[in-house]
């Protein structure tokens, strides 16, 4: 792969344009780009590019986005997926490498989801920025249920095993042996119980709850049979935010994804691996588009203030993001 010069990183970026027009003519239909290979993420920006390019995108029977994010804000991914939906028939996504946390919610309410070779999504995990008691390491409140799971399964652990003790070496009933055992778990779990916040968990499981429905929504765009099982695997059972779901992993799930031709597949990975710094919203331009759709966020974060968001930024509060 050759090395960007000066201008290099702008120059891959047109190639990139290049290889989405001529996908357009072998595919058949428009393609949205939401490419973010700088430090961008899905957050305002790309909400303001649909905005701007809405009475030229049109409507029809159908649309593709092209998709490559490590993630962003629910609430943008999901009316970003909502207006598309609004005005397409069919709306498909294009995952060549990576569309994980709210770009996977984006995948959920396409009718097929085009998988490249490497590409995978990603469980939605909301993170929450919390620099008052976390510093500035991101955290999962699913840690904190996670955590508690583990204490009660510890907990029946330790009950069983007294009863059971008691029983083979004292002769003592199971019954009486479980009773027994309450006051010795008690008094081992109570003082680790005693330090959580009810209030604060009631803060994590409403955090929680922005992925969930976020989620149902999407897949009742498409009325996926398979929602609620979807839904409890991609919110609740995967066991880090960065957990990798491959073609593989998403058909298991349910999802509607499909290969990506491998010729397709090839081109778009490799002008994506050469976009090094721009992050991309909009259709590609040419001689038949008006070029005022092109929405390059070159040298922007993207941050925001927004509460919920997915690998966004931060306030001196506590903030969710996926």
């Amino acid at each position: 792969m050759a090395q960007p010069g000066a201008n290099g990183g702008r120059s891959q970026l047109v190639k990139l344009l290049q290889v989405v027009s001529e996908l357009e003519k072998e595919r058949g239909c428009p393609i949205w780009i939401m490419v973010h290979c700088g430090q961008g993420h899905i957050c305002y920006p790309a909400m303001y590019s649909v905005y701007e390019a809405r009475h030229r995108i049109g409507r029809g029977k159908k649309i593709e986005i092209l998709l490559h994010s490590g993630g962003g804000h629910p609430d943008i991914a999901f009316n970003v997926m909502k207006f598309f939906r609004r005005r397409f028939e069919e709306v498909n996504v294009i995952v060549p490498m990576m569309a994980k946390s709210s770009a996977t919610l984006m995948c959920l309410g396409a009718d097929r989801i085009f998988m490249g070779e490497l590409a995978d999504l990603g469980p939605i995990d909301i993170q929450i920025d919390d620099s008052y008691e976390h510093g500035q390491k991101s955290f999962s409140p699913l840690d904190e249920f996670k955590s508690m799971e583990f204490l009660r399964e510890l907990s029946i652990e330790w009950m069983d095993y007294y009863a059971n003790v008691m029983n083979a070496q004292y002769g003592i009933s199971l019954k009486q042996g479980l009773k027994d055992s309450v006051p010795l778990v008690t008094g081992l779990m109570g003082p680790i119980f005693g330090q959580i916040d009810p209030i604060k968990m009631g803060g994590y499981r409403r955090a929680i709850a922005i992925g969930e429905e976020y989620a149902e929504r999407m897949l009742q765009l498409v009325s996926n049979p398979q929602a609620s099982k979807i839904i409890r695997q991609i919110v609740w059972e995967y066991p880090s935010h960065d957990f990798s779901i491959d073609f593989e992993e998403a058909e298991t799930l349910g999802l509607p994804v499909q290969k990506l031709p491998e010729a397709q597949d090839h081109k778009l990975s490799e002008a994506i691996l050469n976009v090094r710094r721009d992050d991309y919203h909009g259709f590609a331009p040419s001689h038949q588009a008006d070029r005022a759709t092109k929405s390059v966020r070159k040298g922007r974060t993207g941050r925001t203030n927004t509460k919920q968001h997915v690998n966004g930024g931060a306030e001196n509060r506590p903030q969710e993001r996926v």
